[in-house]
């Protein structure tokens, strides 16, 4: 018997994969938090230097203009109005501020470092307008798009704040200041930072620190994959196994016993005497059922006795298949794609066993005169295919459901046992009657259940020496026969 032992799963094959998904989950959080801190440390830059600008043109606008501004300064009278400019301009000096405006309730403008802009009138904005009477303040982003701000767009961002305030008479005005935005994005530097540092810190400390966790679940998972795949190997193999087995014994038992037996049925013939007629024909009755069970058990022998896919390969095993249904009188085309060929051995133990029981229910229940056996490669699937022109499926729904044990009397026990094989490797069987008659069972198996037995199959050369020497003159299913129209499709 040969010992075929498949190549074991590529080490750390697994592991590189979950580290490589682990790296790129890590890489995509690391970029979403630091896409996060960009949105995030804007609008709270802007809101620090809105508040500091606030605070400060509130109490420029309250201890410094409001104590200078009285009725001369609104008459326009040159010496206070100077004293006013002259403290504004100073304060506008360390480019902090960057212009001013004092603004009566009837939208004047009093006075402004914009000289062109004194004594001209503006309709206010009504959040503007409100702060006449009261000390409140308000404050934005300017986007300079009103006609008193037409100097100001050169200045670029500013920061716009007014401010509510009573002069020295009492009388209600609005004094308005626009500030530089760079502290607004130094602040959003510092803050970019810090974020940065936070977030995209604790996260690459906690992927470190997570690291060793995942590299240990990874090998595990490994572990299990390949306890898995040498489980799934093994059932792959097991039935091929036991069928050595079984031919094994009837060649070896009941068929040499019933070649004996038959060798004494023809020497007790020779020893009888003439005139014993009858027991003579009774003798030979019994010789001749001898040597025709002898035959059925040796058909029976050949029939059960698995191909040798690893020595063999696959293609002249599926050709010896099609032979023996040929001799039954079917047409049958053979459609194998060489991609398969090179899937390794499991895969051609999937499609040799889909093949073999497909046209063995075709021989046996579809009264069929011809039969096409294809398997090719879609995508990321192996797909075999068994069509023929029969009677098609008893059972409106093809396969029925196994609702009870397999082999009580529900039919198509073959069937149902490669269904439960292929459903274990991720695949799936249907069989199902075509509108053009006939009957048509596809076996669909992803490709990756053998990509992780890629390798060539070991075989015992001298274990393989003494099974051909004890089987000496059993038909090889790895031997080709005639191909009477079978094709191989070429690539593409």
């Amino acid at each position: 018997m040969a010992l075929l032992r498949a190549a074991d799963p590529l080490a750390g094959g697994v592991t590189r994969s979950a580290l490589r998904r682990f790296l790129l989950w890590t890489l995509a959080a690391l970029a979403l938090v630091g896409v996060g801190t960009v949105l995030l440390a804007r609008p709270l830059a802007s809101q620090i230097a809105l508040r500091d600008a606030t605070v400060r043109g509130s109490g420029l606008a309250r201890y410094v203009v409001a104590p200078l501004v009285d009725r001369r300064v609104r008459a326009g009278d040159p010496g206070p109005t100077s004293t006013l400019a002259y403290l504004l301009q100073n304060r506008m000096r360390d480019g902090s501020i960057v212009h001013v405006k004092i603004w009566t309730e009837d939208g004047r403008v009093l006075w402004s470092d914009e000289k062109q802009l004194i004594g001209h009138t503006f309709a206010l904005d009504a959040d503007v307008a409100e702060l006449f009477g009261s000390e409140n303040v308000t404050s934005a982003v300017s986007d300079l798009s009103k006609a008193e701000n037409a100097d100001e767009r050169a200045s670029g961002e500013l920061l716009e704040v007014y401010a509510g305030l009573h002069d020295a008479d009492g009388v209600p005005l609005v004094f308005e200041s626009y500030w530089t935005a760079d502290p607004m994005h130094e602040d959003e530097s510092a803050l970019l930072g810090r974020l940065a540092l936070l977030g995209l810190g604790s996260l690459l400390l906690f992927a470190v620190m997570v690291l060793p966790l995942a590299v240990s679940l990874a090998r595990r998972v490994e572990r299990g994959e390949a306890d898995r795949s040498r489980m799934l190997r093994h059932a792959l193999s097991a039935s091929d196994l036991e069928r050595r087995r079984i031919a094994d014994d009837l060649h070896d038992g009941v068929l040499q016993n019933l070649a004996g037996f038959g060798y004494l049925m023809g020497a007790l013939v020779d020893d009888l005497p003439p005139e014993a007629t009858r027991a003579r024909t009774i003798v030979g009755e019994l010789s001749t059922g001898l040597k025709r069970d002898a035959e059925g058990l040796r058909s029976l022998m050949t029939d059960i006795y698995p191909a040798d896919l690893a020595e063999g390969g696959l293609v002249p095993a599926v050709e010896w298949l099609a032979e023996q249904a040929r001799s039954s009188g079917l047409d049958v085309e053979v459609d194998l794609d060489p991609a398969i060929a090179r899937s390794g051995l499991p895969m051609a133990q999937v499609v040799y066993r889909s093949i073999r029981e497909g046209l063995r229910n075709v021989v046996k229940h579809a009264e069929a005169s011809s039969v096409v056996l294809r398997a090719r490669v879609v995508g990321h699937q192996v797909v075999i295919s068994v069509r023929d022109d029969g009677v098609g499926p008893r059972d409106p729904r093809g396969l029925a459901p196994r609702v009870g044990p397999v082999g009580s009397g529900q039919g198509h026990v073959g069937l149902h046992l490669l269904r439960d094989t292929v459903r274990d490797l991720g695949g799936d069987l249907v069989l199902e009657a075509p509108a053009d008659g006939g009957a048509l069972l596809t076996v669909t198996v992803p490709r990756a259940f053998a990509d992780a037995w890629v390798g060539r199959a070991a075989v015992s050369g001298r274990a393989g020496r003494a099974r051909r020497a004890g089987l000496a003159g059993r038909p090889s299913r790895g031997t080709p026969r005639r191909a009477a129209r079978s094709r191989i499709r070429p690539r593409g």
